[in-house]
């Protein structure tokens, strides 16, 4: 992988768990359903963003940075996540949420307060008001002689993601699985462009599901196919295949909109907290994962190719959707 010229700094203990899920194949039809753990690591209760971290912070420590900036909704994971790495490495860390502040910190919110990480609020704009508001506090902070560095370079973050397709490769080869579809979330593209560019350069090992939590399936699409371009180009390589022979965008499953659930999204909650003791949450992983079962009931991933969910974590956020999961609010879990 060439990604070696990249600064880096270690942050997700990888490789991360490959995990059989049988019981939960059991459920849904399909005895080779595998679980790819990145919501199990050492560092701030895991999840996507450390590999994106991985890359973000080893440029900012290569520039000199004594102080990183980070923005996102009250329940950012990226947030979340820059705040625990921020902490490790002895980073002063801001955080800008585009929200009012809550009368009472829960979720990701109480632990971004726990790892010292400073947070201003600055109502509900845009992302692109939010966007300018970082900018201009990054000036500022540079009058004051600081040096921040601003989280968010997303081919530069993405590159975390090239090399979790190889990590996953690799596992799969050493476990003498013969895996042929990796389902995985679709929100603004670098999570799935870097694992598909990743896919790309190992010349086509797994068909990429690419399940749309936030945009309609065109409109990820072309996301998807931008990022992709600005990966080769930061890398500066050329892969082996384009990036629509490995790569299939399924929208079905997005329902009313980014972050509202489905009936299929919170099934998909409790089936795998009740068959497997793992968690998900509601406005990424749930609807990946009911997406997976939906492909597998419709044939789309055939029952007899391994197929592996990639969990990105964000269970944190699962204590500031309590709503959702209430006793008789929810749909029943299976019986065991």
């Amino acid at each position: 992988m060439p990604l070696s010229r990249f600064p880096r700094v270690p942050l997700a203990n990888l490789p991360t768990l490959l995990q059989h899920l049988p019981r939960y194949g059991q459920l849904i039809g399909h005895d080779q359903v595998y679980i790819k753990r990145d919501d199990v690591m050492a560092l701030g209760m895991g999840g996507n963003k450390l590999r994106n971290l991985e890359f973000w912070l080893g440029e900012a420590l290569h520039q000199g940075a004594d102080l990183v900036l980070a923005a996102g909704m009250l329940q950012s994971n990226q947030c979340r996540l820059t705040a625990a790495a921020a902490a490790k490495l002895g980073l002063e860390c801001i955080l800008v949420h585009n929200e009012k502040e809550p009368g009472l910190y829960q979720g990701n919110m109480l632990l971004n307060h726990l790892a010292g990480a400073k947070s201003l609020f600055i109502g509900p704009v845009d992302e692109e008001q939010r966007s300018r508001r970082v900018e201009t506090l990054a000036d500022e902070l540079r009058r004051q002689g600081r040096q921040p560095y601003i989280i968010g370079d997303q081919p530069l973050g993405a590159l975390g993601y090239a090399n979790a397709a190889q990590e996953l490769h690799q596992q799969a080869e050493g476990l003498s699985i013969d895996l042929r579809h990796v389902v995985i979330v679709g929100a603004m593209g670098p999570t799935a462009a870097g694992f598909l560019f990743g896919t790309t350069l190992l010349d086509a090992p797994f068909q990429v599901h690419v399940i749309s939590v936030e945009y309609e399936e065109g409109h990820l699409r072309a996301l998807l196919k931008a990022m992709f371009g600005r990966i080769s180009d930061l890398v500066g390589v050329e892969p082996g295949c384009a990036i629509d022979e490995v790569m299939i965008v399924d929208g079905d499953f997005l329902g009313d909109g980014y972050g509202k659930p489905t009936a299929a999204s919170l099934q998909a909650a409790y089936d795998l907290a009740s068959h497997e003791g793992i968690f998900v949450e509601n406005v990424y992983t749930s609807k990946t994962l009911g997406g997976l079962r939906r492909l597998v009931e419709d044939g789309r991933i055939p029952r007899g190719e391994p197929v592996c969910f990639i969990h990105t974590g964000g269970a944190p956020a699962l204590f500031a959707q309590a709503e959702l999961f209430q006793p008789g609010r929810g749909p029943r879990s299976h019986r065991r």
